[in-house]
């Protein structure tokens, strides 16, 4: 019997020091998939969400609760919690973790934290990995931006060592300008895929140690074409002075001796459409603070014409008198041809994907006439339109890490009355171009062509007719090199392309600008920022409504911002997808800041932080009246038809207006002859039976008798709609058609 009892002791030792606590250094020596208990104080709570780094005298450590984790193990453990933890060891990209957590006791609250541990760049390293770090008297590299999610690198002051920080999603510091002056940083020690890193946790770890700085970076104000405002901030009474030039070497100066913390220098004397580069300086006495020299726009003499198409009909009973140019897919890739066709100089197509042979054989054409046609696209898309005959014009491909998701052309560029940029969400193939949901909107501005210009060449690699392969960039490869502010006969347009230009905070601000209502149409919606923006937005006032394609995306928004309470849908359209990206933003209120958001950008994290995209976002309340129109339409369909109307059918006569149609039946065309008491605007629409508007025109300042022809070639037999609407008011007319 003896024989048996050693063993069984044996036995019992090893179970017992299998779970008995040990320091957590010791942990960290140990193989991964080693069950460990150790002990220490909770140095962060919910802050980087549901991970908890631990800490006691001798290491750090997190501890995830991943699948087959203890319940409720984030929610009960707060920074200060002396807690113990039994688990497995794991590596999650090169962070020795404790998951899953199979036990957890909260031992005590409210207990002092570690002191930091006082470390130089280099000591964010995997030695202090999962310890409480202070590293002092540092600077940012990217001083004078601002803070997104992503990585920032901090470099020591008089010395040449570098480290990062992490702003995770929901970080407090998202939206932030990033200093330019010294500071001290705390926060843990992390790793994510050979990078180690410090977790600020709060506003509180990041501490600014110079006397004087700029606390707001300069911002464009003032735009005209011979001139432009920039304002900027600094903490204490300075000097406001500016350097500027066309060149970064800024050869101009303006210098104002007067005192202040609020700084406004107006630069005059400027050249239209020239881009300036713009450094602030303010000096206190004793210091000289300079800003990071950025890059901002005087405004075009061009037209500024800003048509708007949308491939599916919209509902013109919200028209506040403005109309989409078209909502057709035909006249949609009919403007894209007709612009390329007009070139004389240059076109540069930046487009993920493409199958429209027309399109195509018009840039070829183009080519062959002389026109310089430089193209780029993403590396992984079938661009059928591309091959079978290979083009004449060069094609770059490009994006390995993310998308060249981009769906612009600039034409013309170099032109003040013949630059346009095409952008918007549609891509150059038949589906998206006739059935998907979408939008184009073409802009004849020289400033923005300019700016599109800049973005395209990062991607070409070169300034010239033929791409330097040696010196293309895409995705986090690019810089933020191109002015954000534009003004486009008069109405104010920024900027926006990923992922170098913070355009997810961009859209997140935004929406957050919202006094009275919010509208969205997307396709995919996972970028959390977004998702309590609009969460934000839902429980002020604002009345917010949203429709959404990919609801099973992973991480999709849709059943966090549903079961919220937030007014969204799925379209409901089984053959065709929405594929719209676009906001809109108080489009019912002329006395806000109605706005409109639109582009290639997906409400995505791949889309802000790997993708090649483009994104617009308009001041101006005929622009947001026009997508409204679109909105309503889909949201009709999204909610089966109730409490929306579309019919042409309910649609009212107008007091002191009578309109004949003549011949009616008609085969070709049909005279419409107008009877006016009061001079009006009338705006004349044709729609088919089922509701699809196919043509509209505005006349002005009809009174009296006025005839006007309405062309109907290529239509076939049938009943057709011809509406007249004058000041919100709508008359109807039926029209049969005979061929």
């Amino acid at each position: 019997m003896t024989k048996y009892i050693f063993p069984l002791f044996i036995c019992l030792i090893s179970s017992f020091m299998l779970n008995a606590q040990i320091d957590i250094s010791v942990a960290r020596g140990m193989a991964e998939g080693t069950v460990v208990t150790i002990e220490g104080i909770a140095t962060n709570g919910d802050e980087l969400g549901i991970i908890r780094y631990v800490q006691d005298a001798t290491g750090g450590i997190p501890a995830y609760p991943g699948m087959g984790s203890a319940p409720n193990f984030p929610e009960s453990v707060s920074r200060g919690d002396l807690v113990q933890i039994t688990g497995e060891l794991k590596s999650f990209n090169g962070l020795l973790e404790v998951d899953p957590i199979t036990s957890y006791t909260v031992i005590s609250s409210n207990n002092t934290l570690p002191d930091p541990l006082m470390v130089t760049p280099s000591g964010v390293s995997e030695a202090n990995e999962g310890k409480l770090v202070r590293v002092e008297n540092v600077t940012f590299d990217d001083g004078g931006g601002t803070f997104s999610v992503g990585n920032y690198t901090f470099t020591e002051n008089g010395g040449g060592q570098s480290a990062e920080i992490y702003v995770r999603s929901g970080s407090p510091f998202i939206g932030m300008p990033i200093t330019q002056a010294g500071v001290n940083i705390t926060g843990i020690t992390s790793e994510f895929s050979g990078t180690h890193q410090v977790l600020l946790r709060d506003e509180n770890d990041l501490v600014i140690i110079d006397d004087f700085y700029i606390s707001a970076s300069p911002k464009q104000t003032g735009i005209t074409t011979n001139s432009i405002t920039v304002d900027w901030s600094t903490n204490d009474l300075g000097s406001s002075n500016v350097r500027y030039g066309t060149t970064i070497d800024m050869p101009n100066e303006i210098t104002n001796s007067n005192s202040a913390t609020d700084h406004s220098i107006e630069i005059t004397g400027l050249d239209a459409a020239e881009f300036y580069y713009i450094q602030a300086f303010s000096d206190n006495g004793t210091t000289t603070v300079n800003s990071v020299p950025a890059l901002f726009s005087t405004a075009s003499n061009s037209s500024g014409t800003v048509r708007v198409y949308f491939n599916n009909d919209v509902d013109n009973t919200f028209s506040d008198g403005s109309f989409p140019t078209n909502v057709t897919g035909g006249a949609i890739e009919t403007a894209i041809i007709n612009r390329i066709n007009a070139a004389t100089t240059s076109i540069d197509c930046s487009v993920y994907n493409i199958n429209r042979e027309t399109i195509v054989t018009a840039l070829a054409n183009a080519h062959n006439n002389g026109v310089v046609v430089r193209y780029v696209t993403d590396n992984e898309t079938n661009n059928i339109a591309l091959g079978n005959p290979t083009p004449p014009f060069p094609v770059v491909e490009g994006n390995i890490d993310g998308l060249m998701h981009n769906k612009f052309f600039v034409i013309d560029a170099e032109s003040q009355n013949d630059a346009w940029v095409i952008m918007g969400s549609t891509n150059m193939t038949a589906n998206n171009i006739a059935e998907d949901y979408n939008n184009l909107v073409v802009i004849q501005d020289q400033a923005l062509a300019k700016a599109y210009t800049l973005e395209f060449e990062e991607m070409w690699g070169s300034d010239g007719d033929e791409p330097n392969y040696f010196n293309i960039k895409f995705g986090a490869d690019k810089t933020n090199n191109t002015p954000h502010l534009f003004s486009i006969n008069g109405r104010m347009v920024e900027s926006y392309f990923s992922p170098t230009d913070n355009t997810g905070l961009a859209i997140v601000n935004a929406v957050e600008s919202a006094d009275t209502d919010l509208q969205f149409a997307v396709l995919s919606f996972t970028y959390n920022e977004l998702g309590a923006a609009v969460l934000s937005e839902h429980n002020s006032p604002t009345v917010v409504r949203g429709i959404m394609e990919s609801i099973n995306d992973q991480g999709s928004e849709f059943q966090f911002l549903q079961s919220s309470g937030v007014n969204i849908l799925q379209d409901v359209n089984t053959s065709f997808d929405m594929h719209h990206k676009y906001a809109i933003i108080d489009a019912t209120n002329t006395a806000s800041d109605p706005k409109v958001v639109t582009g290639s950008h997906n409400w995505s994290g791949g889309a802000d932080t790997r993708n090649d995209e483009n994104t617009l976002i308009f001041h101006d309340a005929s622009i947001a009246n026009i997508f409204l129109q679109e909105f309503e339409a889909r949201w009709c369909e999204a909610t089966n038809g109730e409490n929306c109307v579309t019919a042409i059918e309910e649609l009212n006569e107008i007091a002191g207006f009578e309109a004949i149609l003549t011949p009616n039946p008609a085969v070709d065309y049909t005279t419409i002859n107008m009877t006016m008491e009061a001079a009006n605007d009338v705006v004349i629409s044709l729609w088919s039976i089922n509701g699809r508007m196919l043509q509209s025109t505005i006349l002005n300042e009809v009174q009296g008798e006025q005839t006007e022809t309405l062309m109907l070639n290529g239509l076939p037999s049938g009943m057709y709609f011809v509406t007249f609407q004058v000041e919100g008011q709508v008359a109807v007319r039926q029209l049969e058609l005979i061929r």
